[in-house]
C-alpha cells in the first residue's frame, strides 16, 4: 500500500482559486488543520494540492516538539568496541525491546542527549559526537532525531540503573553481538536500526 493510500485523501473537483499543480512536484499546503493535540502528540489533516493538481487533505503527525535525540552508547573493552542498549517494555508494541536510549526533547544538542540518557541508563556523558540527523517516518510524522555518540569509561560497563517509570536497564554489547541480534530478529526498532548504520558508517567503529 502506497504512502498515499495511508496518510493522503484525494478530491477530483476543481481546485481553489490559486491552487493549480504545484511546479516543482511538491505538496503544497493550502490551510493547516490540527485535528488533535496532548502535550505529546498533534495530529493535523491539512488541506493541500498535490503535483497532478489534485487537491485533499494530508496526514500529518508531530511527536511532542517535533524534535529528539538518540544516544549511541560506546566504550572500548580491551581493545573491542561495545555498545549500549536499553531493554525496556514497550507498551504499544505490548514486547520488551532492546534500543539506543532515546526521546523527546527542546533541541537537537549533546545537552539534551546527556540528559535523556541519564534518566533512561544513569551513565553520565562527558564528551559525544554527533553522527546524523534522522527522520523516523517520512511519509506521516515532520519529526527530526538527531543521532550522537556517547563516549563512556569501562566502570559504564557495570551500571546497575533502573529507570523508575519503565523499568529501563541499559545492556553492553559487543558490535559482533549487537549485529546478531539484528539478524536474529531481536533489534527492530526503527530508529536504533537507522542509528546503528550512522555510527557503522562514521569510522568510531572499529572492529577486527
Amino acid at each position: 500500500m502506497s504512502q498515499q493510500d495511508t496518510a493522503a485523501t484525494f478530491n477530483v473537483d476543481k481546485p481553489p482559486k490559486g491552487a493549480g499543480p504545484p511546479d516543482d512536484d511538491t505538496i503544497r499546503l493550502i490551510e493547516e488543520r490540527i485535528a488533535y493535540s496532548n502535550p505529546f502528540v498533534t495530529v493535523n489533516f491539512d488541506d493541500v494540492v498535490f503535483p497532478n493538481g489534485a487537491t485533499g487533505r494530508y496526514t500529518r503527525i508531530t511527536s511532542g516538539t517535533g524534535l529528539g535525540v538518540v544516544a549511541v552508547p560506546y566504550t572500548n573493552f580491551r581493545g573491542l568496541p561495545y555498545l549500549g542498549l536499553v531493554r525496556q517494555f514497550r507498551y504499544p508494541t505490548g514486547e520488551f525491546t532492546l534500543e539506543f536510549p532515546r526521546g523527546g526533547s527542546d533541541d537537537l544538542s549533546l545537552a539534551e542527549t546527556a540528559r535523556e540518557l541519564v534518566e533512561e541508563t544513569g551513565l553520565d556523558c562527558g564528551r559525544g559526537r554527533q553522527l546524523g540527523v534522522i527522520r523516523p517516518d517520512t511519509g506521516l510524522m515532520d519529526t527530526q532525531i538527531a543521532v550522537w555518540c556517547t563516549f563512556h569509561t569501562l566502570e559504564s560497563l557495570e551500571s546497575l540503573h533502573r529507570e523508575g517509570d519503565t523499568g529501563a536497564t541499559v545492556r553492553w554489547y559487543g558490535v559482533g553481538e549487537v549485529m546478531g541480534l539484528v539478524s536474529n530478529g531481536k533489534i527492530t526498532c526503527g530508529i536504533t536500526l537507522a542509528a546503528l548504520a550512522l555510527i557503522q558508517n562514521s569510522g568510531i567503529i572499529r572492529e577486527v
